[in-house]
Parts: structure tokens; C-alpha cells; sequence
């Protein structure tokens, strides 16, 4: 693998490139020779027969591509370098860190696999650089260059910034790429795509996914010795709902501060953690249309919703119960918090060296009415699209498609069942967990295109200047209809 990192400079010479000349067209294959990079396909030997099910040694599916081989090409991915050193390896040597080896052996095996070189060229990307970054790929895209990205890797609200500019190809026509597989999340298909058309997708292809999945930590010895019930019991049997949590986390005495004063249950990163409980309450700002456009939700007009804004809202302003702006490092590793509203990734980030059990758990339910769990993954996720001008498509699909797939077989089960189930958590009901988490991922239009509808962060807004849920859509709610109708507009 190679790093390259985008200049201040490239950027500018990059912008000043698609000034002044127009988009060119793909150029037509040539004949097969060393430099050319179109694949030859061959019948997949190692397929088994129609008795036996596609998969590997250890029981996972295979994905279905054919033998392909790209002459040993270059294969550019243009990705935000504030997640590479989650999603890339800069060279081939294992250091026997799980993960990290994990996410080598995936790279080598598809650079193996497809006859591929990576190349990694990366900008800054976070929230304060999406607009930077989908204007690189912008430039890229109408540079008419002919070193055109093969993938672009994104932070969430970039990946919908570039589809509205036009950079990016509908995955669901992309040959070789299969979104009903496993290790693309089907939320991402059956809830996001627009007008039938997936410009972008998360999944398998790196531990991101995983370490941004939201949930609920909770101390249990803590909840042992106040002789709470089995909170994963009640996840299985469908109880875990509000009024159920909030019976444990409001009039529980889980310690004493040194000044007498109780210790908080509860404690919160930020206000962002309002989204999970959105989500978590079964709720949707967008949804798609009976034409596949998009609508905004019937959910956010339902007095549903309005009661579970007053619970909620109830429940933060308890400042005897509730701390907001605590990260776990410095509430949850005390001892005396019963519950603590993160992501995954605070297992690995701050809970290696605590020396009392504890468990994750889905946000509650509405009720126990509700169908499923819902669960959402912080931004810092990355999405994954192709360019309009991507040289070969087709070998775009096929190496996201590898690298998904071998990220399915290989990196998962290493975050799952080596890093976090045995060595962070140490408990197959924690693996459960895990599993439901990923299993009830939601992906929807209203949280990725976050600039274009704005309306992704209405919940925790509105619990901090309104009363009244009612109100505040009121107030907003024809505004996000427009602004999805330019959205379905633009991109149909």
C-alpha cells in the first residue's frame, strides 16, 4: 500500500484544473496488454458445487465474484485521513495487534485477489473539512484527468455533499458490487437509496462501523449490588424500553460524592447522544416514498413523538440524576455511574483497565410494541462511493466488493470475537449485544445529507430552546420539506 497526503497546493491546482476544462468522458478499453487495467474474467474454480454452500473455513459466505485480475494495476483511493489509521495499513507488516493485523491482511488478500496495487491519497475530512473534501473531488471529477479515483472514503455528511455536486455513480448499478450481501447494512438499501439510486455505503469494509455503533454501557456490579434486574434478560424478552430504563435511572442511590451528595446514575457525552434516543424510540425524519423518493416522516407530526420529546426532555433536565458532557473516562470509569450513553468505541478508548464487569445495551425501545431495536453509527463512520469518472467501474465494484466481503470474514470477526468480546468485554451476552447492534443499524437520508435537509439534528435542538416538540416542528417542519423535495430534485 501507498499514502499520499493532499497538499494545501494539489488542492488548489486541483480546483483551478476543473475551472478550466470540462468533464471528459471514460475512455473506451483498450486492447489487453500490460498497462491496460480491464480485468480478464475466468471461471471461479474455488466456487463449490450448488450442494454446498458458498462458504470459507470458518462458516462466514463468500461473496460471489468471479477470478479477476488487474495486471498489477494502481488502485487510487481518495479517503479523509482522520480515519486512516482505522481503516488503512501504510505497509504489509504485521504487528500482532488483532485489528490492525486484521485490516492488513484484508488490503493484501484483495490486492492478491483483484491483481491491484492500493494507493491511499488522503485530505482532512471531518465536519469542519466536508465541504473541502467534496470540493477535491469535485475538482477531480472535472479535471478530466486521466488519474481519476478508482474509491472515494468519506466522512458521512461529505459522501452526501459529493452526490448533490454530481461525483458519484448509483452503487445499484455498479457490476460486480452486490448491496444485498451481508456486509453491506440493509437499511442502507431499503431505506437510503433515492429514487432507487445508492450514491453511497457503509458496512464490513473496516472496523468504523463497528466502533461507531451507539450504546448504552452499564456498570454490572453496580447494578448487582442495588439488586437490579438482569438488564440483558430484558433486552431478549423485548422490555427494554424508556419507562423501563428510566425506572432504574431516576430515584437509584449508586453512591456518595465526597460532600455527601449523591453520584449521578447517568451520565452523557454530549447532547448528541439525543440522536440515539430519536432513533432509538423506532423514529425517522425521512423515509422513503411509495415512489421511492423521499417524504418526511409522518413520525415527526405524531403526538407519538411529542410524548417521547416530554419524557425525555423530562428525564435531561434532571440534574440531581443526569450529567451531561461526561465522557467515560471521566464518569463511567468511577464506579458509581450506572449508565453511561456512548459508542462502542469508548470500550476501546477508555475501559481496558477498569476492574469491575460491565455490559453495552441498545438505547430503549418506545415500547414493547415496537418492532426492533434501532440503532445508528456516529458520523465518523466512513462512506464509501465511485466516481462518475472512475476509469473502470466494474473494477471499482469488484474491489469494493472484495474488500467488504474480506472485511465481513476477517476484520469483523476479529473486532467481535478476539478484541472486544474476549479481551474488552469478556462476556457472550455482551457478543449478543454486538450482534443486535449491527443487526438493527439505521441509515437514513435525513442524517446523511445533514447540510442539504438539516434537519438531522432537530431532536437535540429542539430540546435545548423548546418546550414543545410540536412547536418546534411547526416551526421547521415545511422548511425540511422543501429542502427534501431539492434533494430528490437534484439527485432523481
Amino acid at each position: 500500500m501507498r499514502f499520499k497526503k493532499i497538499t494545501a497546493l494539489a488542492l488548489a491546482a486541483l480546483m483551478l484544473l476543473a475551472s478550466a476544462v470540462a468533464c471528459a468522458e471514460k475512455n473506451p478499453a483498450g486492447p489487453a496488454d500490460s498497462s491496460d487495467t480491464s480485468a480478464v474474467v475466468v471461471p471461479d474454480s474455488s466456487k463449490s458445487d450448488e450442494t454446498t454452500e458458498n462458504v470459507d473455513e470458518n462458516g462466514y459466505l463468500r461473496d460471489d465474484l468471479p477470478v479477476l485480475n488487474y495486471g498489477g494495476s494502481d488502485f487510487v483511493i481518495f479517503t479523509w485521513s482522520n480515519q486512516t489509521v482505522w481503516e488503512w495499513s501504510e505497509d504489509e507488516n504485521t504487528t500482532g495487534d488483532v485489528i490492525k493485523d486484521s485490516i492488513v491482511k484484508r488490503q493484501v488478500n484483495t490486492e492478491d485477489r483483484m491483481g491491484i496495487k492500493i494507493v491511499i491519497e488522503s485530505m482532512n475530512g471531518d465536519w469542519d473539512h466536508r465541504n473541502e473534501f467534496a470540493t477535491a473531488v469535485d475538482a477531480s471529477v472535472q479535471s478530466g484527468a486521466n488519474d481519476a479515483y478508482d474509491l472515494i472514503g468519506q466522512y458521512t455528511p461529505a459522501a452526501a455533499i459529493g452526490a448533490m455536486k454530481g461525483c458519484y455513480e448509483d452503487l445499484s448499478q455498479i457490476e460486480h458490487l452486490d448491496l444485498k450481501k451481508p456486509w453491506w447494512p440493509d437499511d442502507i438499501y431499503t431505506s437510503s437509496s433515492i429514487n432507487g439510486k445508492v450514491y453511497s455505503v457503509a458496512g464490513d469494509i473496516s472496523p468504523t462501523l463497528i466502533r461507531n455503533m451507539v450504546c448504552i454501557l452499564t456498570n454490572l456490579k453496580l447494578a448487582n449490588d442495588l439488586k437490579m434486574p438482569d438488564f440483558y434478560e430484558l433486552v431478549d424478552n423485548h422490555q427494554w424500553t424508556a419507562d423501563v430504563f428510566m425506572t432504574y435511572a431516576t430515584g437509584t442511590v449508586t453512591g456518595l460524592n465526597a460532600d455527601g451528595s449523591a453520584c449521578y446514575t447517568t451520565t452523557i457525552t454530549s447532547n448528541v447522544c439525543y440522536d440515539n434516543v430519536f432513533y432509538g424510540g423506532g423514529f425517522r425524519f425521512v423515509e422513503r416514498s411509495t415512489e421511492d423518493g423521499l417524504v418526511l416522516s409522518d413520525d415527526l407530526s405524531s403526538t407519538k413523538l411529542a410524548d417521547w420529546f416530554d419524557l425525555w426532555s423530562g428525564f435531561w433536565k434532571k440534574e440531581d440524576v443526569v450529567a451531561l458532557g461526561v465522557n467515560a473516562a471521566n464518569g463511567f470509569t468511577t464506579g458509581n455511574v450506572l449508565f453511561h450513553f456512548g459508542q462502542v468505541s469508548d470500550v476501546q478508548n477508555y475501559l481496558q483497565e477498569i476492574d469491575f464487569d460491565f455490559g453495552i445495551l441498545p438505547y430503549p425501545m418506545y415500547d414493547e410494541d415496537q418492532e426492533n431495536y434501532a440503532t445508528i453509527c456516529g458520523y465518523w463512520v466512513s462512506l464509501y462511493s465511485i466516481p462518475v469518472n472512475a476509469n473502470d467501474k466494474a473494477k471499482s465494484g469488484a474491489v469494493l466488493e472484495c474488500l467488504g466481503s474480506y472485511g465481513y470474514r476477517i476484520i469483523t470477526p476479529a473486532v467481535y470475537e478476539v478484541s472486544f468480546t474476549y479481551r474488552y468485554l469478556n462476556s457472550p451476552e455482551n457478543a449478543k449485544i454486538f450482534n443486535l447492534l449491527h443487526d438493527t443499524l439505521v441509515f437514513e437520508p435525513g442524517r446523511t445529507f445533514a447540510d442539504q435537509i438539516n434537519c438531522f439534528a432537530a431532536f437535540r435542538q429542539a430540546a435545548g430552546v423548546s418546550s414543545s416538540w410540536s412547536v418546534y416542528f411547526k416551526s421547521n417542519g415545511p422548511l425540511w420539506k422543501k429542502n427534501i423535495q431539492k434533494v430528490v430534485s437534484t439527485l432523481g
